[in-house]
């Protein structure tokens, strides 16, 4: 029933559209054809719609299908990315960070969230170049290039950054894409290779290509603005016997070490050069003469005292150093690299192991004038008494107490100036006159005590250096037992100084003078630690009760990282070992509170005292201030 009414409900609606003078003049029989007819058209143009609309739903739907495969493959390729991508709002808050980036980072997802990119900057990136990142970024849309990151364990790494803007329909910033690739090794990669054109394999000294580019930039600046350097050229003597003897690798051996000695007591404002072969060059920057000159005698000196040991032989090397002055008048760098090969050579000709000056005229003739004037004055001053002995204090970081001093020797020609030790022991070493001025010293040196133990109770002992001929020569030792069998004084209250390389290069010597003197009361102090070979390894065979820490690392241990690490090691093994340590070099009080914190024991520098006439003993006070 329900049918038949829903049926000619259907048929009177369709009814009302078809032409109504058509139906009146039509049967009954054709009215319901008709009516049938109309209503079967109807029915198909519904199902063709029906099929119409049903092909675009199917098209929807698989575009709907095709856009979210997209969107998956998508988040799949951000996920899986070897960069690290990160998502930020239109305020620069993080919202979103890829797997790749927890694991670079260290950082997890939540812990990034909510934060900001300049939150895991390093230290080194000050914040307003990320307000200059940011700025341009609202401005252009993007930004490029290289920063330096802080992981979360603290370590550094740096990072090639993409960032752009997404803007939605209105043109505004809706989000902030990042994109950091990880460009930490190939930067150290593009550093090995720099490092590796500028300078020498076997040294790891800047090479002469480079050093050749330095001296003539020093070349120009003398001509532009009349500063003055020094360029000392270095040939070492007797390299080829110790080539000969024991082959090129001990002869490579030999000049990585010595590069590493020469590198470890030049200013880092100089520059050092392995020019080929057993040739060096160092630029000495902003230096008069004068001071050219001493430096190239110290270098020597240094040189002189080294000993390089292979395969149980002991070797000792020379060197040969022509100095010249980069001024205003040198012409090029060619010109002053001739001047200082001349001088090296004039040098090698007046008996080897010197320094010579260069000079327009003479050159020869100055030279040997200048290496024999020291050996007659030495012997002269011997003879006349006209050595002197100055004395500067070491200083407890505890208390101040001034109870300890270093004795130096000074020698006074017969104008009345005064000349520094390193003005004449390299001569004196060299002619063999070394031991006779430690024996004016320690003669000197009981006498002065002998006079005075009475009037400085507080002072607990005087250190008196000796050279490394002294160490391996018994009649050095016997002399020193003769003049102690006859002291007053208290033996406790000498303290000998030898430095680290001569007693390292006679061991067995050292020991036996050591140990010798230990057993009348005196003391022993390994000057100049950490400069020679495998320091801490020769220390356990040493009886001494302190160890002085070689100047050069402490120097500069207030502005060097790795000084300062080298200090501090120094200090806490020798402090293992029950030994006293001692610092030189305390030229400032940052160096001098640094050693405090450390817990050195002892210091010894200009900040603390300057050398002055042993008697100045007599006027001091128990306690010191640092010079201000």
């Amino acid at each position: 029933m329900f049918g038949f009414i829903a049926f000619y409900a259907l048929m009177f609606s369709m009814a009302k559209r078809a032409n109504h003078n058509l139906i009146r003049s039509l049967n009954l029989q054709e009215k319901n054809q008709y009516l049938v007819d109309q209503l079967n058209d109807e029915m198909i143009k519904r199902e063709e719609l029906i099929e119409e609309r049903t092909k675009a739903l199917q098209l929807s739907n698989e575009k709907l299908q095709a856009s979210q495969a997209h969107m998956l493959k998508l988040s799949r390729a951000v996920e899986s990315s070897p960069n690290s991508i990160l998502i930020m709002d239109a305020k620069g808050t993080i919202e979103y960070v890829n797997k790749k980036c927890e694991q670079v980072s260290g950082y997890s997802a939540t812990d990034m969230i909510g934060q900001r990119l300049e939150s895991y900057k390093s230290n080194k990136m000050v914040s307003a170049f990320f307000d200059e990142i940011w700025h341009q970024v609202a401005s252009d849309g993007q930004w490029s290039g290289e920063i330096e990151n802080r992981r979360k364990d603290g370590s550094l790494y740096w990072v090639k950054l993409y960032l752009a803007a997404v803007y939605d329909d209105k043109q505004q910033i809706s989000h902030y894409v990042a994109i950091y690739e990880d460009i930490t090794e190939s930067r150290k990669l593009a550093k090995k290779l720099s490092f590796q054109a500028t300078h020498d394999d076997l040294t790891g000294l800047i090479n002469r290509t480079e050093f050749e580019r330095r001296l003539s930039m020093l070349v120009n600046d003398a001509q532009r603005i009349g500063t003055e350097h020094a360029l000392c050229f270095l040939d070492l003597d007797q390299f080829k016997v110790i080539n000969d003897t024991c082959g090129h690798i001990a002869g490579d051996e030999l000049l990585r070490q010595l590069g590493s000695l020469l590198g470890n007591s030049t200013r880092k404002s100089d520059t050092l050069a392995r020019l080929g072969g057993d040739e060096f060059a160092i630029l000495v920057e902003d230096c008069e003469l004068e001071k050219a000159e001493f430096i190239a005698n110290e270098i020597k000196e240094l040189i002189s005292q080294f000993q390089f040991i292979w395969e149980s032989q002991v070797f000792t090397v020379g060197v040969s150093i022509g100095v010249t002055m980069v001024t205003s008048h040198t012409r090029d760098r060619t010109e002053a690299l001739k001047q200082a090969d001349s001088a090296c050579y004039a040098a090698k000709n007046s008996g080897r192991n010197r320094v010579y000056i260069y000079q327009e005229q003479d050159q020869q003739l100055t030279t040997q004038k200048g290496e024999f004037k020291w050996v007659n004055e030495i012997k002269d001053a011997l003879t006349e008494n006209r050595f002197e002995l100055y004395a500067q204090p070491i200083v407890s970081t505890a208390t101040g107490s001034l109870d300890m001093y270093e004795v130096l020797v000074r020698l006074r020609n017969r104008a009345g100036r005064l000349f520094p030790p390193g003005a004449f022991l390299s001569s004196a070493e060299r002619y063999n006159l070394s031991e006779r001025i430690d024996k004016w010293v320690v003669s000197h040196v009981f006498e002065w005590l002998e006079q005075h133990y009475t009037s400085v109770p507080h002072l607990k002992y005087l250190a008196i250096n000796l050279s490394g001929t002294s160490l391996s020569n018994e009649d050095m030792l016997d002399f020193i037992k003769t003049k102690l069998s006859s002291a007053s004084f208290r033996r406790e209250m000498i303290k000998f100084e030898i430095t680290e390389t001569a007693a390292i290069g006679n061991l067995k010597q050292a020991h036996y003078f050591i140990k010798s003197l230990l057993e009348l009361g005196c003391k022993f102090s390994l000057d100049d630690f950490g400069s020679g070979l495998s320091s801490f390894a020769y220390l356990k065979n040493l009886p001494v009760q302190s160890i002085k820490i070689d100047g050069m690392f402490v120097k500069d241990m207030h502005i060097d990282p790795l000084d300062y690490e080298m200090v501090k090691s120094i200090n806490d093994i020798g402090h293992v070992m029950g030994l006293v340590t001692i610092a030189e070099f305390v030229e400032d009080e940052k160096i001098w509170q640094k050693l405090k914190a450390i817990g050195v024991d002892y210091g010894q520098g200009y900040h603390l005292g300057k050398p002055e006439p042993i008697d100045g003993i007599l006027h001091h006070t128990q306690t010191i201030e640092p010079v201000a």
